[in-house]
């Protein structure tokens, strides 16, 4: 069973690693090193967490500091941070570091992580190299909008059936339709190109698949790549 903090691991620890007075005094009390003059917060998972740390002499290392019981929610991490953050301060006599609002650093240090580190699991939920078509309900749906406006933009008069020709009278003009289909075109190669750097970032596909996907997306927009995040998920089990 895969480890539900380790997924959220990224985020929590670039957060953390702004406030180096708190994982200096993790260092100091949980780990016992007393000489410790810096510390980074690494990693975290369900069990505990990881801080290397360099003593006054200049040598460095790393020391894992368990949880009382294991974690297993998000939620779950902060106030269990927080409180050990308060133990380890009052024990040192330490002023407390997590007081007030949240510096903006940590702020978009923990953003940026969230955004670029993709966590794979050791064994994951389902496979990693696979594409998920679009159902053919939602794919034509998109061709019947795109040829739609199309067709009110780019259709003449006597080209369109009475029915649409009074659609374009009362509803939605040439100039309008054209504006709308060309903002949808430009949604679609944005969304392709958010497919391509993600299925790129992760690494689970070949080069087949990530054509596919950037394709599909650029075909069928949020249908596919709701389907994309979606399996980003399901690989972590969230």
């Amino acid at each position: 069973m895969s480890d539900p903090i380790a997924p959220h691991s990224a985020p929590i620890s670039a957060y953390m690693s702004v406030h180096q007075a708190t994982n200096l005094a993790y260092v100091r009390y949980f780990g016992n090193i007393d000489d410790a003059q810096s510390a980074t917060f690494e990693r975290i998972e369900s069990t505990g967490f990881h801080v290397s740390y360099e003593r006054a002499n200049g040598t460095t290392g790393q020391v894992f500091i368990a949880f009382n019981a294991p974690l297993t929610n998000r939620e779950d991490i902060r106030p269990v941070l927080q409180d050990m953050a308060k133990e380890a301060e009052d024990a040192l006599g330490l002023p407390s570091s997590l007081a007030g609002a949240p510096p903006m650093a940590a702020i978009a240090k923990a953003l940026y992580a969230q955004t670029t580190n993709i966590y794979t699991p050791p064994e994951p939920a389902v496979p990693l190299n696979v594409f998920y078509r679009v159902p053919a309900r939602e794919a034509i749906s998109v061709g019947a909008l795109f040829g739609f406006l199309a067709l009110m933009g780019r259709a003449s008069d006597s080209q369109l059936p009475r029915l649409f020709l009074s659609i374009r009278q009362s509803v939605i003009g040439p100039t309008m339709a054209n504006k709308i289909l060309n903002t949808l075109i430009y949604i679609h190669i944005g969304e392709a190109s958010v497919a391509l750097l993600i299925t790129l970032r992760r690494g689970w596909y070949n080069s087949s698949n990530v054509v596919k996907w950037s394709f599909s997306t650029l075909l069928y927009g949020v249908y596919s790549m709701r389907r994309l995040l979606k399996h980003g998920k399901d690989v972590q089990g969230l």
